[in-house]
């Protein structure tokens, strides 16, 4: 075992955070599983087998749903800052309004779909380059506004 004293208290705080005072009980694996390590691996860690690498910070930050504690013990301890998370880009209320958006942009799909594919269209029933450029532009803000609202519900609700 590491005698460090560093190397114990980071292990204090792992075995502590997935393991101890965990919301579930495999909270550890699925942090592991999130993290893309071996369980085994993860757990030298808070056994206090291995060093924590230093890059593994981050990775543990985010497979355990910005924990803030995570954040606060290997950058903010010792320090007078403290986290403060970040207002979402859009508020909860504001959903309704994105959804109305998307169903707008489905019918400007629809239209433009429609149109190209009209005889008097460019290449009658077949969809000319311009058409189908026009078709791929729509569906990708489509797209963007729908993964913003995803964005928005994964954090007002994440994954337990």
């Amino acid at each position: 075992m590491l005698r460090r004293p560093e190397t114990r208290r980071v292990a204090e705080f792992l075995y502590d955070l997935l393991v101890a005072n965990s919301p579930t009980p495999d909270y550890a694996k699925r942090v592991a599983e999130r993290m893309e390590v071996p369980y085994p691996s993860l757990a030298r860690y808070w056994q206090g087998k291995a060093v924590f690498p230093a890059g593994m910070v981050r990775s543990l930050f985010l497979a355990t749903d910005q924990d803030m504690r995570v954040a606060e013990f290997f950058l903010l301890e010792g320090t007078d800052f403290h986290l403060e998370r970040r207002a979402t880009e859009k508020e909860a209320s504001e959903i309704a309004r994105a959804l109305m958006t998307i169903s707008q942009m489905e019918g400007e799909v629809s239209g433009l779909y429609l149109q190209a594919t009209q005889e008097e269209s460019d290449e009658g029933r077949s969809i000319s380059f311009a058409e189908a450029r026009g078709l791929e532009e729509a569906l990708r803000k489509l797209a963007r506004v729908a993964e913003e609202i995803r964005v928005v519900i994964r954090q007002l609700h994440p994954r337990e």
